[in-house]
């Protein structure tokens, strides 16, 4: 994502809140959406450029105002400017990950560090910002996904990062009855990215090559009519989850 910036971090940046010692957790950047132009703006918040963990969710819980384009909110540490827009959180590893991947760690261990970070914590706080999935980083979302299905009961496997065919994740269901594979394959979009249909057959096409009884595509976003309409007569061999059908997986999690 590229968008102005006026401060860095370093291994040492601390929490732009005054007097607060604790290390930066998260950059924060100020939003807003061009309905006429069809742009979406970022800028790093030249006020309060970086947040720790508390002080991000005191920030959350004390905004006064409607979260959205062309609104103005009102936070108690960001957006002093008064911006039309409002605050939005991108994680310090995700932003600047050089500085804490050695590179030197093999791909299998490399994977399991990424799924332990998807813990009950952050699904906790994405159920109350579930906003926060489109800024997540695309393969951390395939991770949330993977972490959702195995909450259900399912044997997951991610696919590599170079992508295999269209499918980020194998899950295998297995039941009294015998076990069933499905392929799920993730758009970490923004709200405004539809996915359409060439996605939707790409997948189809897949499921059929490889002889899974299913086939899912999650994403933050919605689908267009065209895609909607495709699965139609499919609808026992794909399944089109969106970001109200995620937010409910995240809801149900772990019950």
């Amino acid at each position: 994502m590229e968008y102005k910036k006026y401060k860095e971090y370093k291994p040492d940046t601390i929490c732009s809140v005054e007097n607060c010692d604790s290390k930066a957790d998260y950059e924060v950047v100020l939003y807003d959406y061009y309905q006429n132009y069809s742009e979406t703006f970022y800028e790093q918040d030249y006020t309060c450029p970086f947040l720790c963990q508390k002080h991000l969710e005191e920030n959350e819980n004390k905004a006064q105002g409607e979260r959205r384009p062309r609104s103005y909110v009102h936070y108690p540490f960001t957006n002093k400017h008064k911006a039309q827009g409002y605050s939005k959180y991108n994680p310090i590893k995700e932003v600047y990950p050089q500085l804490f991947d050695s590179g030197d760690i093999e791909n299998n261990k490399k994977l399991q560090i990424d799924l332990n970070e998807i813990n009950a914590e952050l699904i906790k706080y994405l159920a109350k910002h579930p906003e926060f999935m489109r800024e997540m980083n695309p393969r951390k979302f395939e991770f949330l996904i993977a972490e959702i299905l195995k909450d259900k009961g399912y044997e997951v496997t991610l696919t590599p990062s170079t992508r295999d065919g269209g499918k980020d994740i194998v899950a295998v269901y297995n039941s009294p009855f015998g076990h069933q594979m499905f392929i799920v394959e993730c758009k970490r979009y923004n709200e405004h990215n539809k996915v359409g249909v060439e996605v939707v057959r790409g997948l189809y096409g897949v499921q059929m090559a490889g002889n899974y009884n299913q086939g899912i595509i999650a994403t933050t976003s919605t689908f267009t009519k065209g895609a909607i309409d495709f699965i139609k007569p499919l609808k026992f061999q794909l399944e089109l989850k969106d970001f109200g059908d995620i937010k409910d997986w995240i809801k149900n999690y772990g019950k």
